[in-house]
Parts: C-alpha cells; structure tokens; sequence
C-alpha cells in the first residue's frame, strides 16, 4: 500500500498515515493475509491439490481483490470443474481493462 485510503497522502513504512494519523495497521494485515493465501494457492497448485488451490485462491480474493488473485482463483475453479465462476471471473477481468 504506497497511498492512504483516506487523505491519500503518500505512505512510508507505518502502520500509521503521517498526515490523517489513520491506523492503517488492519489493513496491511488483512493484505498481508491476502498474499499468504496466494503463496498457499500457488503451493497447492504445484503439487496437484487443486482442492485447496482453490480454498486458498477464493479466500485471497474475499481478503483483498486484485486482478492476481482473481486469476489465481478463475483457474483454480476451472481445475475443480466449478466452470461457471471460472468464467465470471474472466470476463469481470477482461472488463476491468
């Protein structure tokens, strides 16, 4: 995060925006979790378990949306024959471009 949510002033490395003194801490946190789950989705994926690729993707993109992690779980979805949101995933993507 290099923008506070609120006054968007530039952040440096707190926890704490220096002009609107926001605590920005839970929200690092929660993408901080965000990534995490990524990490294990990927993990997943290399060793075949696309079950939870797929456990880990969705909860990704419920912890933070970015266009990463909606892929991660458009293909995790696709892997579990969920093919529906696979594809609503896709075209929210191709949308957003």
């Amino acid at each position: 995060m290099n923008i506070c949510p609120i006054c968007n002033a530039q952040l440096e490395d707190s926890r704490e925006c220096r002009r609107c003194k926001t605590d920005l801490g839970q929200i690092m946190d929660v993408k901080i979790d965000s990534m995490n789950h990524q990490q294990k989705a990927i993990a997943a994926f290399e060793q075949n378990r696309f079950h939870d690729m797929f456990f880990h993707a969705r909860r990704s993109l419920a912890l933070f949306y970015s266009p990463e992690s909606a892929k991660l779980l458009a293909c995790a979805a696709i892997m579990v024959n969920k093919f529906d949101l696979g594809y609503v995933l896709w075209n929210k993507l191709k949308q957003d471009i």
